[in-house]
C-alpha cells in the first residue's frame, strides 16, 4: 500500500518538467497506455492534455494552448475548457476527450498532439445527431469499446450517450439471385401426342401423417423431371 508521488510539485502551474519540477493545475481523468510505459491526464485547470512517462516522471504538454477554448489544431495551438474525462484507443494511437465546459467530444492524435472535434456543437444541449449536430450537456467521463468504434459518454449524474467514432461495417454483399425463366408452358406443350409418357394420375403419400397429394398427372411429372420418367419406365407403382 506504499503510495509515492509520481510527478507534480503540489503547487498549481503549469510547467513541464520531471517529477517535482512539473505543475498540474486541477487534474481530473486520468488513463494508461496499452504498454504501461506512459500516462495521459486530463489537467483541466490548465485546459490541456498532459503526458507522464512512468518510469521516469517526465511530464510533457500532449496538446492545449493553456487558455481556455475550442480550437482545433495540433499541439499548442488546440485549446480545451476543462477537459475531464480521457479515454484512449485500443491501439494507443488517439485520445478521446469529454471536453466539459465546450461539451463536445474531442479527438487528440498522441503521436502528433494534433486534436479535431469528434461531435458537438458547442451549445449546451442534448439533441442527438451526427459530428456538430449533436450536443452535450458538461461531459464528464468517456469511455471506449474495445474494438475502439464506440465511446459511451455520462453527462450529468443520469445521461449515457452513444458516439460511434468510426462508420459501421457495409452489410455483406451477395451474388444477385438469377432466377431462371419457367419452362412449365413448354412441358406441358410436351405432353402432348409424346405416346411414350405414361398416362393417369399418381397419388403421393407425404409425412408422418400421411398427407395425400392426389391426382398428379404422370406424363407431367416425367417431362419436369429426368427421375420420374426413369422410376415409372421400371414400373414404379403408385
Amino acid at each position: 500500500g506504499a503510495v509515492t508521488t509520481l510527478a507534480g510539485s503540489g503547487t498549481r502551474g503549469s510547467a513541464d518538467g520531471v517529477g517535482g519540477a512539473a505543475q498540474f493545475y486541477g487534474p481530473h481523468g486520468v488513463v494508461i497506455s496499452p504498454d504501461g510505459s506512459a500516462l495521459f491526464v486530463a489537467d483541466s485547470g490548465n485546459h490541456k492534455i498532459r503526458r507522464v512517462e512512468v518510469a521516469t516522471g517526465a511530464v510533457t504538454t500532449v496538446a492545449g494552448s493553456g487558455t481556455q477554448g475550442s480550437t482545433d489544431g495540433v499541439g499548442g495551438a488546440a485549446e480545451f475548457y476543462r477537459p475531464a474525462g480521457i479515454a484512449l484507443s485500443p491501439d494507443g494511437s488517439a485520445l478521446f476527450v469529454a471536453d466539459n465546459s465546450n461539451h463536445k467530444i474531442r479527438r487528440v492524435e498522441v503521436a502528433t498532439g494534433a486534436v479535431t472535434t469528434v461531435a458537438g456543437s458547442g451549445a449546451e444541449g442534448s439533441a442527438d445527431g451526427v459530428g456538430d449536430a449533436a450536443q452535450f450537456s458538461h461531459p464528464a467521463t468517456v469511455a471506449v469499446s474495445p474494438d475502439g468504434s464506440t465511446l459511451l459518454v455520462r453527462t450529468g449524474a443520469t445521461t449515457l450517450r452513444q458516439v460511434c467514432v468510426a462508420a459501421p461495417p457495409p452489410p455483406p454483399s451477395f451474388a444477385p439471385l438469377v432466377v431462371p425463366p419457367s419452362t412449365l408452358v413448354a412441358d406441358l406443350k410436351k405432353t402432348r401426342g409424346d405416346a411414350s409418357l405414361p398416362h393417369g394420375p399418381v397419388t403421393f403419400i407425404v409425412g408422418k401423417e400421411e398427407q395425400r397429394i392426389e391426382h398428379v398427372s404422370k406424363n407431367l411429372l416425367c417431362v419436369r423431371s429426368e427421375y420420374y420418367g426413369k422410376m415409372f419406365g421400371i414400373g414404379m407403382k403408385e
